[in-house]
């Protein structure tokens, strides 16, 4: 008896042990259902490191150029987590039914290197705006401009639109009826009344589409008053410094109206400012890049406060390169 259960145990010493996997992942499948083609879809697969050693990724093979994927960390530590960031690009796949694409992951792990992770989607054409985004010029005080916006209704062509508002007083929305193809016509209509500067807004058109009921579309445009900068943006190449930037900026009174600068700030700290008076409407400024700034790229902006009662800043965007050597 003795003589067997030694045998036993001196098999149980020689097996090797039972071999695991050092990865666990809790969701290695997803189905994102029905999802519109121009809205690009990130998935997130988790990874868990169920080992006391490190976990590299060695190889990222997606299934096709519509998908990209990255490790968030890498590597992933003992016991630690990462995600697979998996970025789907559905355009071009519309009308193709129920599609599946994966993600090949090879690893570090002797046991079982190999991951797949699936998605799937079914690919179809919402409503659309055209254009996706509405860029206003600069409109003076008391007039306005107009553009327009196209709303295709996509695969349902029974398409409501059941109101449509922007998010500020200064821009508004207009129906204007409804062309051959079925698209939506509508009219944003940007109107200066208070000089207020750049505005960044949205228009909002809410739609009867179960997916996309709220079709958001930024619009930017820069409200001016009597007195503007021309250019209103300073770029300048590679300048020394003590140097002056070689591009100069005029501020005028459009109306010819006298009035003074009372104060100039900036939010770049190398470049200093000078303004020289022109005639009783019009000043000139200029750029000196400090003595003591050092080299690299510099961005910001020059805010002109005047003393005309209710009018802006006088806003001037820059952005330039300093030089390092003498």
């Amino acid at each position: 008896m003795h003589k067997v259960k030694a045998v036993v145990t001196a098999l149980c010493l020689t097996l090797p042990l039972a071999a695991y996997s050092a990865v666990r992942v809790p969701q290695s499948e997803i189905d994102l259902g029905r999802i519109y083609r121009d809205e690009p879809q990130k998935i997130v697969f988790t990874l868990l490191n169920v080992s006391d050693d490190t976990l590299y990724v060695l190889d990222i093979e997606p299934s096709c150029d519509c998908t990209t994927a990255q490790i968030v960390p890498d590597p992933i530590p003992p016991g630690g987590e990462g995600q697979v960031l998996t970025f789907f690009d559905p355009m071009g796949y519309e009308g193709r039914g129920r599609i599946e694409e994966y993600v090949r992951l090879t690893t570090s792990d002797l046991t079982d290197p190999e991951i797949m992770l699936v998605y799937w989607a079914e690919v179809a054409v919402g409503p659309e705006p055209e254009p996706r985004a509405l860029k206003f010029g600069k409109i003076c005080r008391g007039e306005s401009d107009t553009m327009s916006v196209l709303l295709k209704p996509g695969a349902e062509e029974s398409l409501k639109v059941l109101d449509a508002y922007s998010d500020t007083a200064c821009v508004i929305v207009e129906w204007a009826g409804t062309n051959r193809e079925g698209q939506r016509d509508f009219k944003v209509i940007a109107t200066n009344n208070e000089a207020c500067g750049r505005v960044a807004t949205f228009v909002t058109f809410v739609t009867s589409d179960t997916l996309r009921p709220n079709i958001r579309i930024p619009v930017t445009v820069s409200l001016i008053g009597r007195i503007v900068a021309d250019p209103d943006m300073i770029a300048f190449g590679p300048t020394l410094p003590g140097a002056y930037v070689s591009q100069s900026v005029r501020v005028y009174s459009r109306e010819k109206l006298p009035f003074d600068i009372t104060r100039v700030l900036s939010t770049v700290s190398h470049l200093e400012p000078e303004i020289e008076r022109l005639t009783a409407d019009s000043f000139n400024l200029r750029l000196r890049v400090k003595e003591e700034a050092p080299a690299g790229r510099v961005s910001g902006e020059i805010r002109l406060e005047t003393d005309c009662p209710d009018e802006p800043p006088v806003v001037i965007q820059v952005t330039g390169y300093i030089r390092g050597d003498k």
